[in-house]
């Protein structure tokens, strides 16, 4: 049948419906879904394509999202009839829909039992049993669900709908036996479309644009196709706008990096309203166009859930207490990356179910290759484990002065696999951190307060009352000095041994400083009113020295000449 026939049937059927519509208003809207047999689910599928094929019919005549919505509640509750169970979930509307149109014409072409001859429940008494109804003639199946939500109902089962446009292609060019006010739903379908697109758009369209590709019109491929690129034109130039620098690490910055993935959501959700609601694709392109928009909704998912993970903790990270190269900032990011991939690991996962992909066969593959992984990253995992320990320790900040196998300088940062030391030359040290975790490391600025301590060299002529008045001197002023702790120990200046060229005082007091700056200005402080009590005292420091006494040798010398020189000697001092 031509396809202008097929307008003027339905422009007769809309003519002829109209004063109909008060049937279609008698229709119950909470009509239920029965299919606890054969014979039930037979006479609601009757009951429900009566009843959609009116509302189509009245979308026709006056186009409206009301009317249009009621025709998609409609096609809900036929599709409940179908077995779709071995259908991806993202395709379930497409190929449901289509194995709805296929059967419509095909039970409207071959001889259907009338209801009384079909059996109902009682002809299946035990319900936890498998049980099986085939209209004669056919290979249409109606079974009972064994498992599932839907246990026990009678369904269309998966292989009648995966076969259901073979069953049409077998029966199109057969009269119906039916009386109907559509011809073929099918060719019906093809031209349908929504409120959005005016009555008049499909009539006026030259006839090659009418025929099919992929089991769409060429009409709505180029209209599908003409309105995904206008999308991602507009997601690209969003991009463009509010893309960040490479170095910005921010709330904000992240925000503006989510931008995008929110952006591709909302295009996904708009590029099927009017794919799927408004141009009506159908058959094998519509299911194209179904997988594309499920990767994509996905992908832009699993890119939103991730950048919002960061936006969270960079917030956190920007508060006053954390610094930005700290252990805590860089564990706060580790603990997002880690709660990112769970997150996208996922959303991956519920896609991949969605997409009718063989989850549990991926998750095995993954166990095995996290396996080889692991093994083949030992080395970062142990590093990753010393980072955690330093973090449960917390021997070492970013910016302290700390001393590590002779090496001194301050922490520079912390990352997850080493640590970077900046040495007092400025050169810069990496430590791994499973080899910081396992060794001695010394912090200076956890000092609470720093020691002044050294040993004055006084000559050997210093008088025993000097050393008294001096050690006496400088103990008191190290006393009554503000910035020498009092609350450990007293100052203590001691005499403490006889060196090989000195007298040796010992100084060991605290004093009130953290840092090595302020620290310095106060020992220089204390060092020069040190040296001003020296001096007053009337001692002084020795200069290291050597003194050397000489005899000459007076064997073979006779008895007066070795009196003559006596015991003289001469005495050298370095």
């Amino acid at each position: 049948m031509s396809k202008k026939l097929v307008y003027r049937i339905v422009a007769a059927v809309i003519a002829m419906a109209l004063p109909s519509m008060a049937l279609a208003q008698q229709v119950n809207p909470l009509l239920a879904v029965d299919t606890t047999s054969p014979r039930a689910t037979i006479k609601t599928f009757q009951q429900i394509t009566d009843v959609i094929e009116k509302a189509a019919i009245e979308l026709q005549a006056a186009p409206s999202a009301a009317n249009q919505a009621e025709v998609e509640r409609l096609m809900q509750k036929a599709l409940s009839i179908l077995d779709l169970s071995q259908v991806p979930p993202t395709a379930r509307r497409d190929a449901g829909g289509d194995a709805i149109v296929f059967l419509v014409d095909v039970l409207r072409r071959i001889e259907v039992p009338t209801l009384e001859a079909i059996p109902d429940s009682s002809a299946f008494p035990d319900v936890e049993k498998p049980a099986s109804w085939t209209i004669p003639g056919s290979e249409i199946t109606i079974s009972r669900q064994i498992q599932g939500v839907k246990k026990g109902s009678f369904l269309f089962d998966a292989e009648t709908v995966a076969r259901a446009g073979e069953f049409h292609s077998l029966t199109k060019h057969l009269p119906l036996r039916v009386p109907s006010r559509v011809e073929s739903w099918r060719a019906a379908q093809l031209q349908l479309h929504g409120w959005m697109i005016p009555s008049t758009f499909v009539p006026s369209l030259p006839e090659g644009l009418k025929r099919t590709v992929l089991d769409t019109p060429i009409w709505k491929v180029i209209a599908t196709i003409s309105t995904i690129l206008l999308l991602v034109s507009a997601v690209l130039v969003l991009r463009r706008l509010t893309e960040p620098r490479p170095e910005e690490y921010s709330p904000a910055s992240y925000v503006r990096r989510l931008l995008m993935p929110a952006a591709m959501i909302m295009a996904v959700y708009g590029a099927k309203f009017l794919v799927s609601e408004q141009i009506n694709v159908i058959g094998t392109f519509a299911e194209m166009v179904e997988f594309t928009f499920a990767i994509a909704f996905f992908f832009a998912a699993a890119w939103a859930v991730w950048f919002a993970i960061f936006v969270a903790i960079e917030w956190i990270i920007e508060s006053p207490r954390i610094p930005d190269q700290s252990l805590d900032a860089n564990l706060l990011r580790l603990l997002a990356r880690i709660v990112g991939i769970l997150a996208v690991a996922s959303i991956a996962a519920y896609g991949a179910q969605q997409l009718g992909l063989p989850v549990l066969g991926v998750l095995a593959g993954l166990g095995v290759g996290g396996l080889a992984v692991a093994l083949a990253a030992q080395s970062s995992i142990e590093n990753l484990i010393g980072g955690l320990n330093l973090y449960a320790d917390r021997p070492i900040r970013v910016g302290d002065f700390c001393e590590y196998a002779g090496i001194k300088g301050h922490v520079e940062h912390i990352g997850l696999r080493s640590t970077r030391i900046r040495g007092l030359d400025r050169t810069v040290t990496s430590v791994p951190n499973s080899v910081l975790a396992k060794n001695f490391v010394t912090n200076y600025a956890l000092r609470d307060q720093m020691l002044f301590h050294h040993v004055l060299d006084l000559r050997y002529e210093t008088t025993t009352g000097q050393l008294r008045a001096l050690c006496t001197g400088i103990r008191t002023f190290l006393s009554s000095h503000p910035k020498v702790r009092q609350d450990i120990s007293s100052p203590r200046v001691h005499v403490i041994g006889f060196g090989d060229w000195s007298i040796k005082v010992e100084i060991y007091v605290y004093v009130d400083a953290t840092e090595l700056p302020k620290f310095l200005a106060i020992q220089e402080e204390l060092a020069v009113a040190i040296i001003d009590l020296v001096r007053k005292s009337g001692a002084e420091f020795a200069f290291p020295s050597q003194t050397t006494y000489l005899a000459q040798d007076t064997s073979g010398l006779s008895t007066d000449r070795v009196q003559s020189l006596g015991a003289r000697e001469r005495l050298t001092s370095t």
